[in-house]
Formats: structure tokens, C-alpha cells, sequence
């Protein structure tokens, strides 16, 4: 009987190779990622969320962003989440205070699984009122979710972007952040002009929730409140005149 460490990197030698549409692209992710994600990202090939891997477009302390193919060769995103995260600490913080998430266990990895699946619940409830991109499939600390874009490019982030009506826009963001507390009692916890995408209409795609919360949780308002801030500020500095505590409070309204 063969050794089962020797089993499985030859099938991960195998399965990889038609996996990544290149070598570098491999030794990206092998340079990145554990056994145990390498594992992961095989069953998610095998259950065919994913048949092509191509090189990362964004990474960061806590994860690095593939794009991908799903089995019907539409372009997906593939997020791993680092096992060994630096933001290890403040993900435990955010996930203990939601209701949504009882029963933690204090391993680091656990963590790590649970935060994954919070991004993908996240937006599996975002998308019913705003957008979003739409969660595909979560496995441990890999999330597959539809990509914004155009072939091989994102969408720009609204940093980018001219913004002829700031009032306007921050409006329309207003009334997104709005249904978002009120219908699905989510914060998204991080929401900035690096956070939102601006399609090929011109709207506006919310990104990134994976630091979203429940509204039970104790920093709910403190959250919601320095996301209205910070998209307020960039708002302001196109040339807007917004009152963000006026808007924090139309938000929450009676809600709290």
C-alpha cells in the first residue's frame, strides 16, 4: 500500500497540471497554500466548481484572489483564505460577537473555515438586495464566487472612477446600505470606494463581506457607522456635501 502522502501529491501533481493554465500560476499557489488548501481546491475540481485556474488579481494579508473557470467555463473568482493569516486576532473578534456563528471552536484553522463561510453567507443575503457578487461554493477556506468584470479584467474600483453626481451616488449607496440593515439586519464592516466596483452600466457592485456582521452583534452600529463615514468622506471630497451622522441615523432609523 502506498504511502498516502505520496498518493496524493501525485495526484496532485496530476490534477494540477490541467488545472492552471500555467506554471507560474502553480508555483504561485504551491508557494502560498498548505497541503490541506491543496486538498481542498482538488475536491472542489472534482466536484467540477472549478476546472481552470489562472493568475491572482488581488491578494492581501488574509487571502489571495484567483480567477478561475467554472465546469461551464464562465468566469468565476476563486478567494482563499490563508490558514495562517495574519489577521487571525480580529477575525476571531468579529465572528464571536455574531449570533449567527454560536459554538466557535478556538483553533486557528477553525477560525479561518468560519470566516470563510460568514463572506459566503454574507453575500448570499446581500445579493437579495443590492449588488453583490453571488456566492457559488464555500469548502473550508476557499470561496468561489461570480466574477465582476469583463474577460480577464475586474470592473474598476469607484476610487477610479469620475463621479459626475457624488450626492447622487452616495444616495443610491444610502438606500443599498439601508435595505441591507433592514431586510438581511447586515453591517458590511469595511465599505470604502475600494470596496465598491462600478460595472459596465454604471452601477454600483458592492464587494468584500467578508468583515460583515449581524446587526445583534456589539459593534453593529460602531461598524455601520464608520462605513457611512468613509464612503461619506469620499463622497465629500468629489465635491458632495453629505451629513454622515444624519445619514447613519436614516439608516438605522428605529431599527436598533
Amino acid at each position: 500500500m502506498k504511502d498516502e502522502n505520496i498518493d496524493f501529491r501525485e495526484r496532485w501533481k496530476e490534477k494540477s497540471r490541467q488545472m492552471f493554465d500555467s506554471s507560474e500560476g502553480k508555483k504561485a499557489f504551491e508557494n502560498v497554500f498548505e497541503k490541506k488548501t491543496q486538498e481542498t481546491l482538488l475536491k472542489m475540481a472534482d466536484n467540477k466548481v472549478l476546472t481552470k485556474l489562472y493568475g491572482t488579481i488581488e491578494s492581501g494579508k488574509e487571502s489571495v484572489v484567483f480567477l478561475a473557470d467554472d465546469k461551464d467555463g464562465n468566469r468565476v473568482l476563486v478567494k482563499i483564505y490563508m490558514t495562517q493569516a495574519g489577521s487571525f486576532r480580529n477575525m476571531k473578534r468579529y465572528l464571536q460577537g455574531d449570533k449567527r456563528f454560536r459554538n466557535l471552536k478556538n483553533d486557528r484553522r477553525s477560525i479561518i473555515h468560519e470566516w470563510c463561510k460568514k463572506e459566503y453567507k454574507n453575500l448570499s443575503d446581500a445579493k437579495d438586495v443590492l449588488k453583490c457578487p453571488k456566492p457559488i461554493a464555500n469548502r473550508n477556506n476557499i470561496l468561489v464566487m461570480e466574477f465582476i468584470g469583463k474577460e480577464f479584467s475586474p470592473y474598476p474600483k469607484m476610487k477610479d472612477v469620475n463621479i459626475e453626481n457624488p450626492d447622487k451616488a452616495f444616495e443610491v449607496v444610502k438606500k443599498q446600505y439601508k435595505r441591507l440593515w433592514t431586510q438581511k439586519e447586515i453591517v458590511h464592516g469595511d465599505l470604502s470606494e475600494y470596496n465598491i466596483l462600478v460595472n459596465s452600466n454604471g452601477e454600483m457592485v458592492w464587494i468584500d463581506f467578508s468583515q460583515g456582521v449581524h446587526k445583534s452583534h456589539p459593534e453593529a452600529i460602531s461598524l455601520l457607522e464608520r462605513d457611512i463615514k468613509t464612503i461619506a468622506s469620499f463622497f465629500n471630497k468629489q465635491g458632495g456635501s453629505i451629513d454622515a451622522e444624519r445619514a447613519k441615523e436614516e439608516i438605522i432609523g428605529d431599527q436598533t
